[in-house]
């Protein structure tokens, strides 16, 4: 016994590879294997097992002589051969899902409503309608369609916290009322519930943040602008109106007045992503709620915004699309560190006047003010620590002024107190 066993060991292997070899050559290929594989995948688990079971009792009552398997194996190629014309043929309809409205503030709901239209010439029979939600599955009945009939389904998506909720896309099911059969027949398009953080109204940005509410000056000389420079003689292309005619008249030349070039001011927020500068997820969530305030005010005040938010950037003077970024925004490992997310704001947003850094409790603010030696000199920066339980106040001076909060009310106080001193 011992020998034969170590035998059957040994021929073990080779026996395996064999089976494997004839199981690969019975498989179909090409367009053959294609149309098995769609068609094995109608049938439900329980409808495979009817199969299993009609095939066993088939070979039985051949090997046994049983008319009584036999007949149960005729009884389930009928069953099966019955329910199957529920899925023949292809019902054309088409589905629409819209939102309404597709962003929310974290906490509200948003209806949701799915059209489906009878495209074809012929009438439908029922079917089912899924609509994955998020982590969730809706499922609605439709009954028989007639051609061009259309039918509406409504449903409303709660939303508990910030962060995008993706709907769709939706399936039409048709099946047989035994569930043997399943067929997907057509889809839609998917689509995205995306909800806000909380944000709080802030008192205008005047120019004791923003220095000037016509843009920053700068250095380069300009035609036509604001900021008076000085005077200069006439070249062919001046605009006549500039021509100073006080001085040319004195010097007996003609004289244009020069300008400074000033620029719109542009406000740059950008929120940390590194898990290990928030003890407690909150925190992250105060930190976006922080950065989703102040892009507002800014977008309200006719400025334009860049926002950078973990491995989120946007710029522009849109708000939701502002504030899409920060629902987006995760806390990785992966995200850069602040001094690189800040060399990406730069890079992002041209003419930044005034920047907001903001992070977690645990980090430092020397931490802050290497990433806020980044921006150039001219850029007032200004940053947030989220420290829940401690007084706000400002906590240091240097090329950044570090101040902390510890709840989202807090950050009004800030300002003030900031264009204050």
């Amino acid at each position: 016994m011992p020998q034969l066993r170590d035998r059957i060991e040994t021929l073990r292997p080779q026996v395996t590879t064999l089976a494997e070899r004839v199981a690969e050559r019975a498989r179909p290929t090409g367009p053959w294997r294609q149309r098995i594989g769609t068609v094995w995948g109608t049938v439900s688990p329980l409808g495979r097992t009817v199969a299993v079971v009609g095939l066993v009792a088939w070979l039985a009552g051949w090997r046994l002589g049983w008319q009584e398997l036999m007949v149960a194996a005729a009884a389930c190629v009928v069953l099966l051969a019955v329910t199957a014309l529920f899925v023949l043929g292809r019902a054309v309809v088409s589905i629409d899902i819209r939102l309404d409205p597709p962003r929310v503030v974290a906490g509200d709901t948003s209806a949701g409503q799915v059209t489906v239209l009878n495209d074809s010439g012929r009438r439908t029979l029922p079917f089912q309608i899924d609509l994955p939600v998020g982590h969730d599955m809706a499922a609605f009945s439709v009954g028989s369609l007639s051609p061009g009939e259309r039918v509406e389904e409504l449903f409303v998506i709660p939303t508990e916290r910030r962060g995008v909720i993706p709907v769709g896309p939706a399936r039409s099911i048709r099946g047989d009322p035994l569930g043997l059969f399943h067929r997907e027949a057509a889809s839609s398009a998917a689509h995205e519930l995306i909800a806000h953080p909380h944000t709080i109204a802030l008192s205008p940005f005047g120019a004791g943040l923003l220095r000037d509410l016509e843009g920053l000056t700068t250095k380069d000389l300009s035609s036509s602008d604001l900021a008076f420079h000085g005077l200069r003689d006439y070249a062919p292309g001046d605009e006549r109106h500039h021509i100073h005619w006080r001085s040319t008249a004195r010097t007996g030349r003609l004289m244009v007045r020069q300008f400074l070039d000033t620029r719109r001011s542009t406000l740059c927020v950008v929120v940390d992503g590194q898990p290990g500068h928030y003890p407690d997820p909150d925190q992250f969530e105060l930190a976006l709620e922080i950065a989703g305030s102040i892009a507002m005010r800014a977008c309200r005040d006719g400025l334009a915004g860049v926002v950078v938010a973990g491995d989120q950037a946007a710029t522009g003077v849109v708000p939701h699309l502002l504030l899409d970024v920060l629902s987006r925004a995760e806390m990785r490992r992966s995200v850069p560190e602040l001094p690189l997310l800040t060399s990406r704001a730069v890079a992002q947003g041209a003419d930044i006047s005034v920047a907001v850094l903001v992070s977690g409790a645990e980090c430092t603010a020397v931490e802050m003010q290497r990433a806020a030696v980044r921006f150039p000199l001219s850029v007032r920066v200004l940053a947030l620590r989220v420290v829940p339980g401690e007084t706000p106040g400002i906590e240091g001076r240097g090329r950044a002024v570090v101040a902390r909060l510890a709840e989202l009310t807090d950050l009004a106080p800030l300002l003030r107190m900031e264009v204050a001193v």
